[in-house]
């Protein structure tokens, strides 16, 4: 059975109007944008975001995490230092181009990035470029052990010179941060990171250089099995489980190649460790873990989210968090999150129409979830 059809995506009539109705949405959301002519600027680029720029596998540097085209690419660590990429020719001309309205990117419309340049600094003209030296995302490696049904990993990896980067890249980027004063790194983009089989040398060399680095990964769950993998993950600040589903049949129809059961299990194994490695040294430092949930129509209805919450809860994880997924012709949108109350009332709103659900202030008995 092929990749499509095992994931089991319906097609059809309904399913084509529900894209081109979204498509149109996103066209016209984009054509009031481009008539607004307010001066923009981009905050990442402006060194105030802790994320979206991004060092990738082959040591260019982009500025979004989602740069699949290469439209983003701002410069490159093998020619130029991260100084000069930010004070470059390249971050100026972007800046430019969005104090006149226009993006220069692929992504720049549904970036959450952008910004008014604010009415008393209009008059200087174009944000300038600056070190993000609140935080930076690192790409291990581009590759990944799923295929999920939004992926263009084809795309990507035609892009990218080399697919994972070296040690002697990791510590070239561990000896940056240190120099630039890097608070923060999310050590993972448009790959798996535990994919490479260095990973637990990369995060120590992360560590070497820059002790008080908050280091947050992300991962499907399915290579952390081994010690090494584990150790890896136990030594960054937070680590997010990315599991779009309550059952093996939930799941796959979007994280194609995917195992609910080994995933799943290997967060609650995770979090096991992590908790008596705190008991046995309570000054030892230890990650926050966060099951990350991508929903669509097929896995947004209210048992799933309740199964999901009560699942979490037994796994003991820190936070859970929905998030809705976008649409193609593999993906459909729920849009059951903008009218049932669970979505509205359950956890903190997020910025993306997700929410965040902060498992501590919970306990089993405040599952009281009603539908519409």
């Amino acid at each position: 059975m092929s990749a499509r059809s095992n994931s089991a995506l319906h097609h059809g009539p309904k399913a084509s109007l529900r894209v081109l109705a979204w498509r149109v949405r996103e066209a016209m959301v984009g054509a009031w944008k481009r008539h607004d002519r307010t001066p923009l600027y981009c905050k990442a680029l402006a060194g105030e975001s802790d994320y979206n720029i991004c060092v990738n596998s082959d040591m260019t540097v982009s500025c979004n995490c989602q740069d699949f085209d290469g439209t983003g690419r701002i410069g490159d660590l093998r020619s130029h230092s991260l100084a000069e990429i930010f004070s470059g020719e390249t971050v100026q001309a972007f800046q430019e181009s969005l104090a006149s309205r226009e993006f220069p990117t692929s992504v720049c419309h549904a970036c959450p990035e952008l910004a008014p340049i604010p009415a008393h600094e209009l008059a200087r003209g174009p944000a300038l470029g600056r070190v993000p030296r609140r935080g930076i995302m690192v790409e291990n490696t581009a590759m990944c052990n799923l295929r999920c049904g939004l992926c263009r990993r084809k795309e990507l990896l035609a892009l990218r010179r080399q697919p994972s980067l070296s040690l002697e890249d990791v510590a070239h980027v561990s000896r940056m941060l240190a120099e630039y004063g890097i608070e923060q790194v999310a050590f993972f983009n448009l790959g798996e990171p535990f994919l490479s089989p260095d990973i637990l040398s990369e995060i120590r060399l992360l560590r070497r250089h820059n002790p008080a680095l908050r280091i947050l990964t992300s991962t499907n769950g399915l290579l952390l099995d081994n010690e090494a993998k584990i150790e890896a993950a136990l030594l960054t600040d937070y680590v997010y489980f990315s599991i779009d589903g309550v059952s093996q049949d939930t799941l796959v129809r979007y994280q194609v190649g995917g195992s609910f059961d080994r995933q799943y299990g290997n967060m609650k194994a995770l979090v096991e460790q992590r908790n008596h490695r705190k008991a046995t040294d309570r000054t030892v430092r230890v990650p926050l873990v966060e099951w990350k949930y991508v929903f669509f129509r097929w896995n947004d209805h209210l048992d799933h989210l309740t199964q999901a919450w009560e699942l979490a809860q037994e796994a003991g994880v820190d936070r859970l968090t929905f998030h809705p997924g976008s649409v193609t012709e593999e993906a459909d949108l729920s849009k059951r999150s903008l009218t049932d109350p669970f979505f509205l009332s359950a956890g903190a709103r997020l910025v993306d129409g997700g929410m965040s659900i902060d498992l501590t202030a919970y306990s089993a008995g405040d599952l009281r979830l009603e539908s519409l």
